[in-house]
């Protein structure tokens, strides 16, 4: 079963959290967008049974995996 990630990335100001192309919270500080998509991700995975995870596009360029429920 393929994998649903939850985006968080950059956006002017802040930090956006995205979830297949739609934008779901806009204007947040970085751990407060890393936290509510992990909430998110744990949540929807404990409801559906569907493997989730977070990615956090870094403003250096990297993206890293975290938050990776089932």
């Amino acid at each position: 079963m393929e994998r649903t990630l939850i985006r968080v990335e950059p956006d002017q100001p802040g930090w956006l959290i995205r979830i297949g192309g739609f934008a779901l919270e806009r204007n947040l500080d970085k751990i407060v967008a890393i936290d509510r998509a992990t909430r998110l991700a744990r949540s929807r995975h404990q409801s559906t049974g569907h493997p989730t995870g977070v990615e956090v596009h870094m403003l250096c360029g990297e993206t890293l995996a975290i938050g990776l429920h089932g």
